[in-house]
Parts: structure tokens; sequence; C-alpha cells
């Protein structure tokens, strides 16, 4: 008699077993499947929701005609069996993109609210078909089936062997799954959470990852298995554990950005728990369209910072001009009072310290045409070792007795094309604002200069981005030894009056740069408190040979004889040069504006030995004015003035100059030396 323990189950028990393995399974399969699809969909429609919202947001208007790129938008992460559709539903209804085809019933969807500033605008509308879900359940239940069909048969015949076989065929049917786990193209990650009895902090542990989530951050499957999260994923994910922690257990997706181990790469993370005790993270890699929207912000900013710099500009230039004139005027009357006046006059001496005051106006008034850009004049090669020469006589008083000035010149340096004056003011700006930056303190300021060849790896930005082409440059470079400046005070120190000086204008820096951009030079700062400030400026070399310095011989102002037009609209300035003139033994004839100027050139009946005009006037400006009068009559000469100083302001546009230039204010004898210049002298 055989044991009973030898004896096979019986029937009703294996067929109990079965029937149950035959309806779980299949059971157990959907629910875990869709379970699955649902979060995978929902991370799926979160993405798409935010890259529309980025649309929105950077188009609030116009985003109902993007059809195009929304399109490409919602094709991101589409389903590769295009079981689903995706459509951009505005408020009122209205499709505005779609892409996929109409899923076949039975089908779910999924809806996310589209958000503008806070206004729910439309929705994101997902629908996808469960067919393909229903498919796969269906062939797990057969499988099942089979499956019970052959426990049934192993139970009650099947050796061991056989049952190795279907562990291994059950197994494959598991890969195959994993293959389809694999292939999405985010980052997936799903964590168990351990929540210590001991009320400690709880941990997230990795159960698995994608192989596109392992490649995200350079794990090994086999190694990471089982780790802890926070530190397989790095600080960034760490800082965010309280928010993932949260959303276990709860429906609803929690976004947030983080930056990859290192801190080279940046993602965008959205968790969201499948089950109980679970928590999935997909990762979205945004680092090229951080690195993108970063460049487009400095854009914006250097764009906003060259916009003000060219407002501010035009303003002092307007602010220059006008005062100009005011000084003209008033330097007129003033040297008109000095000649008058019996020499010996106790007001002689008051009179030239007013003198010595419109002076120091009329320097600053040219701080302000430098920085507006509007300073260059007469451009011609020079020596920029020579320019420094000859104002170093000039420097030395400027600095106080505990600065030391070293001079290091580089020999045989290349000429420069500059306005020599005003390179002249930019050093002396320079090495005083050196000067201040010492303060009290002993200290020195070293100026040298040096040629070199900038690469285009090598290339410097001036203060309002202005780039420089490769090629050969000579600098000149400017360093101190004094307090420096932090990165605040540096990124405003080119703004028009601003100053951290108790006593100071704030124009010193602000004329710098608008004479290098009226040079097309370039210029490079650096400085760190505490440890001084170096300023490099990089002029263009010319193969042009150097000018030689012209000597003008001092002339007596003799009596001149012959008639002026003066042509000016501004009453008190015209009132001051016609007195000037008429004092010097000159006819004046006077026109408020170039059309009045063009009609007495005309005349016939009067007879004219030269032209004195401004350049800015009503009706017709001094520069149609002279194109006229060369029309007419050539050989008359014609000098131009003006509270700017252009260097093209003295052409009348086809070619031909004006005799000469006066810049506002000019003085007596400035004005004697231009007409008799061109009206030769004849005594009376």
């Amino acid at each position: 008699m055989r044991d009973s323990t030898a004896q096979p189950f019986s029937r009703p028990i294996i067929w109990s077993i079965a029937g149950l393995i035959a309806v779980l399974t299949p059971a157990i399969f959907f629910l875990g499947s869709y379970q699955y699809m649902r979060g995978v969909v929902e991370a799926r429609t979160e993405l798409r929701a935010r890259e529309v919202s980025r649309l929105i947001g950077a188009n609030p208007l116009m985003w109902r005609f993007e059809e195009l790129r929304l399109t490409e938008l919602l094709e991101r992460g589409l389903a590769e069996d295009r079981a689903e559709m995706v459509e951009v539903v505005t408020s009122d209804g209205e499709v505005i993109a779609r892409i996929g085809r109409v899923p076949g019933a039975p089908s779910a969807r999924h809806l996310r609210s589209i958000h503008d500033a806070g206004q729910v605008i439309g929705q994101l509308r997902i629908s996808y078909s469960l067919r393909p879900l229903l498919f796969r359940t269906g062939l797990v239940g057969l499988g099942s089936l089979g499956l019970t069909l052959l426990l049934v048969f192993v139970f009650r015949a099947l050796s061991l062997r056989e049952i190795q076989e279907s562990a291994r065929a059950l197994r494959e049917s598991e890969q195959h799954y994993r293959s389809l786990y694999g292939s999405m193209k985010e980052g997936l990650a799903i964590h168990r959470v351990a929540r210590p009895e001991s009320g400690a902090q709880p941990a997230l542990t990795l159960l698995d990852a994608n192989p596109n989530g392992l490649a995200m951050f350079g794990l090994d499957r086999k190694v990471v298995l089982g780790g802890d999260s926070f530190t397989l994923f790095g600080p960034g994910f760490r800082e965010h554990g309280d928010e993932l922690l949260q959303a276990e257990g709860r429906e609803g997706i929690t976004s947030f950005e983080m930056a990859g181990p290192g801190g080279q790469r940046q993602f965008l993370v959205h968790a969201f728990s499948p089950v109980q005790g679970q928590i999935a993270t997909l990762f979205e890699d945004i680092t090229e369209w951080k690195r993108s929207e970063n460049l487009r912000l400095s854009l914006e900013r250097q764009v906003l910072h060259a916009q003000k710099l060219e407002s501010l500009g035009v303003l002092s230039g307007g602010i220059a001009h006008d005062f100009n004139n005011l000084l003209a005027a008033l330097h007129g009357f003033l040297n008109l009072t000095q000649l008058k006046l019996d020499k010996g006059s106790p007001l002689t001496f008051y009179l030239d310290s007013m003198e010595h005051v419109l002076q120091r106006a009329t320097d600053l008034t040219r701080q302000l045409l430098a920085y507006s850009g509007q300073g260059r004049f007469v451009v011609q090669p020079h020596s920029l070792n020579q320019i420094i020469q000859d104002m170093y006589d000039l420097l030395k008083p400027r600095l106080p007795e505990k600065v030391t000035l070293f001079v290091d010149l580089a020999p045989s340096l290349p000429p420069i094309e500059v306005d020599a004056p005003q390179i002249q003011q930019l050093i002396l700006n320079l090495v005083i604002n050196a000067s201040e930056a010492l303060g009290e303190q002993e200290g020195s300021i070293r100026l040298s200069t040096r040629a070199l060849q900038l690469v285009p790896d090598g290339l410097v930005k001036d203060g309002d981005g202005q780039a420089l082409e490769p090629g050969e440059f000579v600098a000149l470079e400017i360093i101190d030894t004094g307090c420096g400046m932090s990165a605040e005070v540096q990124a405003r120190i080119f703004d028009p009056f601003f100053t951290t000086k108790a006593t100071g204008r704030g124009l010193g820096l602000s004329a710098v740069l608008g004479i290098l951009r009226g040079h097309h030079a370039g210029l490079k700062v650096e400085s760190e408190p505490g440890r001084g400030t170096s300023f490099k400026v990089y002029f263009r070399a010319s193969a042009q040979p150097c000018v030689a310095p012209e000597r003008k011989a001092r002339t007596a102002q003799t009596r001149l004889q012959g008639t002026v037009l003066l042509v000016e609209d501004e009453e008190i300035v015209a009132v001051s040069v016609s007195e000037m003139l008429e004092s010097m033994g000159l006819k004046v004839l006077l026109a408020r504006d170039g059309r009045q100027a063009v009609n007495q050139f005309r005349k016939q009946d009067v007879h004219l030995d030269l032209v004195l005009m401004d350049i800015t006037m009503p009706h017709m400006d001094g520069i149609e004015a002279l194109q006229q009068m060369h029309q007419i009559d050539p050989t008359i000469p014609v000098i131009l003035s003006s509270g700017y100083t252009r260097h093209d302001s003295i052409h009348d546009g086809k070619g031909e100059e004006a005799a000469g230039f006066l810049q506002k204010p000019y003085s007596i004898h400035d004005l004697y030396e231009a007409v008799s210049a061109h009206l030769g002298t004849r005594m009376t």
C-alpha cells in the first residue's frame, strides 16, 4: 500500500488553484499595467503642459496661431504605437493643435489645465486607447489559462525538468516586458519609501530604473539597485527630499528643477506615487534649454544696457550743446569787457577768475560730449607715447605727493588714429580716477604702453559691448594700488553721474566710455576690493605715418577789414559774437537761420568776405546752407560753429569742406585767429 504523501493532489484542489490563477493573473496584470500607464501618461501630460505654458508665456497674445510649434511640442513622447491623441483646446472649446489619431473604444482620457498668469486659458487633452492593454491582458489571460493547465499537468504528471523550462519561459516574458519599459526617452526611477519606527527621517531606496535614467546619472544597475536614492541622484535630489516624501500615496504630480551631480546638467523632475509605499520620478534633461534661456536673458540685458547708454548719450549731448551756446555768449561778453578795461584795473583779477571758471564749465561740457560719443573732431595718426610725454607735465601736478607715478612706454609702437586732445583727456580722467582710489594713503600709479596682436580667443569688449575685430593693437594700461572695486560698483562705473566720491561729479569714466566709443576702441577693467584696479585700453594700430605737430606762430591782433555774414539763431550768442567781430574792425551782417543766410548770400549788392555759421538751426541747418552757398560761390570761405564737435560736421556732404570749424564756447582770440586766417590782415 502506497504512502498517502506520495499521492498527487486531488482533482478538486488542483482545479480550484488553477481557476484562481486563471482569473487573478490577468486581473492583476490589467490593474498593474493600467496604473503604470496612467502614471506615465500623467507625467507626459505634465511635461507637455509645461512646454505649452512656456510657449504661451513667451507669446501670450499670438499663441493660438502657433499650431506648428504646438504640434511639435505635442509630438514629443507620443506613444510609439500611436494609440493616443493629444489636443490643445482653448477654454471656449476651440482645438488649436492635435497630434495622433482618434483612439478606438474602449479608451480613457486625461485632462490638464493650461494657465497663463494664473488664469486657465485652455486644456491639454489626451485620449488613449485601452485596446492594446486589453489585448495584452487577453494574451496574459490565455497565457494564464495555459499556465493553469500546465500546473495541473505538472502537479499530476510533469517532471522537475519540465517545471524549469516553464520558469525559463516566464523569465523571457518578463524580459519582453522590461524592453517595453526601457524604451522610454525620459529617465524613470522607482523608489521604495522606508519609514523607520524610531521616528527618524524616512529614506528612499532605489527599486528599479530604466536604462535612460541610469545613463543620465552614470549609474550601473548591478551596483545601485537597493541603494540610497538621495546619494545616487546627487545633492540636488536630496534638497527636494521633503517634496518627494510628501508625494507618497497622493494623487497628482510634484515637479521641481534640480542640478545633477557635479552641477553640469539640469533636470526637470516629476514625482508621483504609483502605489502606496513607492514613489516614481521622471527625469527630463533641460540643460540645453536652460543654457539657451540664460543666453537669451543675457542678450536682453545687453540690449537694454546699450539702449540706456544711447539714451543718456543723446541727453548729455543735447545738454552740452545748449550749455556751450550759453558759455559762448558769456565768454564773448567777458572778452569784450577785458578789452575795454584799462590796463592795471583791479577788476582784471575778477574777470580773469571768471574766465577760469568759464574754462572749467567748458571742460565739464566737453566731458558730456565725450560721453555722448560726439567728441571726435580731428582724427589723425599719432604716437601714443608722444601723447603721453606731451601731457606728463600736466599729470604730475594733479597727483598728491604720496602718489608715485611710474611711466613705462614700450619703444617703436605703431601709430594710432585718434584725436590727440581727447586721448589726453581720457588718460587724465583715468589717472585722476586712480589717484582718487588711493585717497590719503601712499601708493603708486603705473602707466604703460605696449603693442600686441589680438586673436579671436583674446578679444575684449568695452563698457557698452562694442566688439573688436582681430588684428594689431596698441594697449594703454593704467594700474593703481588703491582700494579696488566690488562687482556691484564695477557694473556701474560708466553710468553718468554715478560716483563713490563725496566730491565727484560722476562724469570722468562716462567721458572715457564716450571717447572709446567714438574711436572704436576697447576697454578691459580688472579690479578686486583691496587689490587695486587695472584699466586696459586697446587702440587699433594704423599703417599711416604719424602727423607732425603744428607749430602756430603767435599773431598780433591787428585791425581787420571786410564784411562777415554771421548766421546764428541764439540771440544772446549772436549779440556777443557780433560785438567781438565789430571790435576787430569788421562789418557784420546777421541772419537767424540757414534760409535767411542763403538769401543774403545770393544778393548781388552785398559783398561778403566771410561766412561764420552755426550748424544747428531751424528751417535750414548749417550743413545744407553750406551746400547751397558752395553752389552759388565756392570762393567765399565758410566757417562752421557748433556746440557739438563732430568730425564730419565740417563737410558739406559732397566731399567739400568748410573753411574751418569753431567749437563753442570760443574766446575772442580763437575767433580772431579763425577769421584772420581767411581774411588776411589789413591795416585800417
